[in-house]
């Protein structure tokens, strides 16, 4: 139990450090706190489908960016009971002509699991901005790891555009994972199976805020909750609408 609450210490040191970095080491500086529905990713909920709260920030420097996002995840079967979750990414943007290509690798830390949960993943992707309009698209790739029970695939198509004359912008993306599967843990990232997922929504903004509403959902088969993973949490993967507001810093 010491050990589960000093890595959890740890991550909560490492949010609040990127929160307090010091701007005159850095280009940029961006950071917010959010509260969600529920915490959703790639169609599924990492949050056991309840409401959630999060803290982030972002630091450029050099032509790079650092991030960190802390996310509670209350308890959820899909991550073995984990109360908490840091995302920490590095990456950088290369501009290639009309393009702006995207590199990045990312670390998900989980406090207060019943067990070792952490993977990691690199991502690929480019981006191109038709007046109002971006279209991007993006690969993140988790190599074989005991704690996903093999390695993952998730490729990603995304549209954007902010509605001319409004504080209001509309996306829509649809996803696709598949990967390896040794073991059980892999139902964390895919519950049974390859499968696609899909969002839409609207956000409204006048800074410092951000009132956001999502539809997402897949094509798991979330009628069939019988399932040889106790990590699957096929209630949690179907269609939902969430709610989400954000106060930016």
């Amino acid at each position: 139990m010491t050990g589960i609450h000093y890595r959890t210490g740890l991550i909560l040191f490492g949010a609040a450090t990127m929160l307090n970095a010091p701007q005159v080491l850095a280009q940029s500086v961006d950071a917010g706190v959010e509260v969600t529905t529920d915490e959703v990713r790639r169609g599924l909920s990492w949050s056991d489908g309840e409401i959630s709260a999060s803290a982030d920030a972002r630091v450029g420097f050099g032509g790079f960016d650092a991030a960190v996002r802390v996310a509670m995840l209350r308890q959820s079967d899909r991550h073995a009971d984990a109360e908490v979750v840091a995302d920490l990414a590095v990456g950088k943007d290369w501009e290639a002509g009309p393009f702006t290509l995207r590199t990045e690798a990312i670390g998900h830390v989980f406090g207060n699991a019943n067990s070792n949960m952490n993977y990691g993943e690199l991502g690929l992707g480019a981006r191109y901005s038709i007046g109002p309009l971006q279209l991007g698209t993006m690969a993140w790739y988790a190599p074989k790891q005991a704690n996903i029970g093999g390695d993952n695939l998730h490729l990603r198509a995304t549209a954007d555009a902010g509605l001319p004359g409004l504080p209001v912008s509309v996306f829509a993306a649809v996803g696709y994972t598949t990967g390896d599967t040794r073991d059980s843990r892999s139902a964390r990232l895919r519950p049974a199976g390859d499968y696609a997922d899909w969002k839409i929504g609207a956000e409204y903004t006048q800074f410092p805020f951000t009132f956001g509403v999502d539809y997402v959902g897949t094509d798991i088969d979330t009628a069939n909750t019988v399932s040889v993973s106790p990590f699957a949490d096929l209630k949690h993967a179907g269609d939902r609408v969430l709610a989400r507001a954000r106060l930016s810093f």
